[in-house]
């Protein structure tokens, strides 16, 4: 008896003019995709995270929300039936490769292709009973891209230290962060999507400042090679080490590199592997992710973001914090041209991570704060990420907050959650490819604020507390005046787009905005 067969929104490209792409020459080239199922009893585990219950084992997450295994069977039965091969089922995500003549066929879609980039034109087709278990596939595009969130200084007249930028010790000065704590006990994973990092560049970086050098762990999720940092964009690991390193020298870093190509034949994919990989690390054992990379929201199926925050949401029930840049093209949002609208980053619109924005930080003679606003294009290089998410609704966490829609949109999740200094005007300094050079952008706000958490959960540790884990339900009921510097100055307005405003209170430009780190601290701990 046949089956009958309905249909799974959310696969296809919104932003890609569907007439423009061709059927593909070749059927018989091969993909990777994946399968990620729903958990069972969602809204339970939603409700123990909102909670902040201490966090679960990997095997209690799995037993108890993963799918049941006879559903995953039967689901690996049908996905295969036609020649797909199954590369196993693991927490949440049965992997997956075929043609795209097998797999057109096992979903009934039809494939466009333009330049090597395929997409499916139409979307997936399953037995009914299939639908409600899963988010839906990933991989099944290769158009979509996460760009690093790092920029490089357009004027020098404001940048610290006769023009070599922020050195660690300014920014533990500034954000107050606690001198006895420097995260030891804990894991900063740091997820990358480039090739790697020179190991004598960070070492170089750390013994110029004084600081140990911290323990660091390249690990390869996909194959990828470290290359050593000789790309211009291996600027991005760079960063991200040696900024996390240094204003948390106790904590382990570990590099997950996931670089689409290499493995996998889609950048979505890659994500989703690298934050499946990291959840599930249990010889590394993260307690905090940073992600410095993104791009609009409407640069991606719907369902690679659904899938993208479900690994979030079994991260977050494990006991780990994930930031994520907001990006660094204001409201705007979008990595090159596109429609004049306002757009939001992703992953940074998860609701289950941590958006990090940006501000403009100038200190006084004594390295404290005179000046932060909120990091405005001024010369168009660059304004902070932010804005209302068309993709996920608002959090229960944001649903006390005023949330400035604009006309012609529907509310949805704020971001970004949090700031710090990101104008690469006022950027930092880094030592990349033997030489130092100056960089700003949310990519550096993200692991800068890693390392906080991971200072966080030392403190928490001494205190005999487990780690934080989901930090956006406390994030957002703390006395926010005593833990934050509101900033009340700036706007993300961006290449022609109209932005927001900096305002009291949560705003769509910085989020509560920079942190008092040491009254942090003790408020989350």
């Amino acid at each position: 008896m046949t089956e009958e067969l309905v249909k799974i929104p959310g696969h296809l490209l919104p932003r890609e003019p569907a007439q423009a792409y061709l059927p593909p020459k070749d059927k018989e080239r091969v993909i990777k995709w994946t399968c990620v199922f729903q958990p069972r009893q969602e809204d339970e585990l939603e409700q123990r995270l909102l909670r902040q219950e201490a966090p679960l084992t990997r095997e209690e997450l799995h037993r108890t929300f993963g799918p049941d295994p006879d559903l995953v069977r039967r689901a690996e039965n049908w996905l295969t039936r036609l020649g797909v091969q199954s590369l196993g089922y693991d927490g949440f995500v049965l992997k997956l490769k075929g043609t795209m003549q097998q797999i057109e066929e096992t979903l009934g879609i039809t494939w466009g292709e333009k330049d090597g980039f395929f997409m499916p034109l139409t979307d997936p087709m399953v037995p009914e009973w299939l639908k409600p278990a899963i988010i839906g596939f990933v991989g099944l595009e290769n158009v979509s891209r996460l760009h690093p969130r790092f920029r490089s200084p357009s004027r020098r007249e404001q940048l610290a230290n006769n023009g070599q930028g922020f050195f660690p010790q300014d920014i533990q000065t500034a954000y107050q962060f606690p001198g006895q704590w420097d995260g030891s006990g804990m894991t900063i994973g740091l997820l990358e999507f480039s090739n790697g990092y020179n190991p004598h560049d960070v070492t170089t970086f750390w013994s110029q400042f004084g600081i140990p050098a911290p323990s660091l762990i390249f690990v390869s999720v996909d194959g990828t090679p470290n290359d050593n940092g000789v790309h211009g964009y291996d600027m991005e690991a760079t960063l991200d080490v040696e900024w996390s390193g240094a204003m948390a020298p106790g904590a382990n870093l570990v590099v997950y590199e996931s670089s689409a190509g290499t493995s996998d034949t889609s950048f979505a994919l890659s994500v989703l592997h690298a934050l499946h990989y990291a959840y599930q690390d249990t010889l590394n054992h993260p307690n905090v992710l940073s992600i410095s990379y993104g791009d609009g929201e409407t640069r991606f199926p719907v369902v690679t973001m659904r899938a993208w925050d479900q690994m979030a949401r079994n991260a977050a029930a494990v006991g780990i914090t994930i930031f994520v840049a907001s990006g660094d093209e204001g409201a705007y949002g979008l990595h090159g041209p596109g429609r004049k609208i306002c757009h939001v980053d992703a992953p940074a619109n998860c609701p289950h991570m941590v958006a990090a924005g940006g501000t403009h930080l100038v200190l006084d003679t004594q390295g404290h704060i005179a000046i932060e606003t909120g990091w405005t294009d001024t010369n168009h290089n660059g304004a902070s990420g932010g804005g209302i998410s068309q993709v996920f609704s608002v959090p229960v966490y944001q649903e006390a907050i005023t949330l400035p829609v604009k006309p012609g949109f529907h509310p949805g999740r704020g971001v970004p959650d949090v700031a710090l200094n990101a104008d690469p005007d006022t950027g930092y300094a880094i030592f990349f490819q033997g030489a130092w050079t100056v960089v700003g952008g949310t990519s550096a706000a993200s692991p800068i604020w890693a390392a906080l958490m991971a200072i966080i959960n030392q403190v928490r540790a001494q205190q005999r507390k487990p780690v934080q884990g989901y930090l956006n339900p406390a994030l957002y009921g703390l006395d926010h005046a005593s833990t934050f510097h509101a900033i009340t100055v700036g706007n993300n307005s961006y290449d022609g787009v109209i932005g927001y405003q900096c305002t009291p209170g949560w705003n769509a430009v910085t989020g509560w905005g920079s942190p008092v780190a040491r009254a942090l601290a003790n408020s989350l701990s």
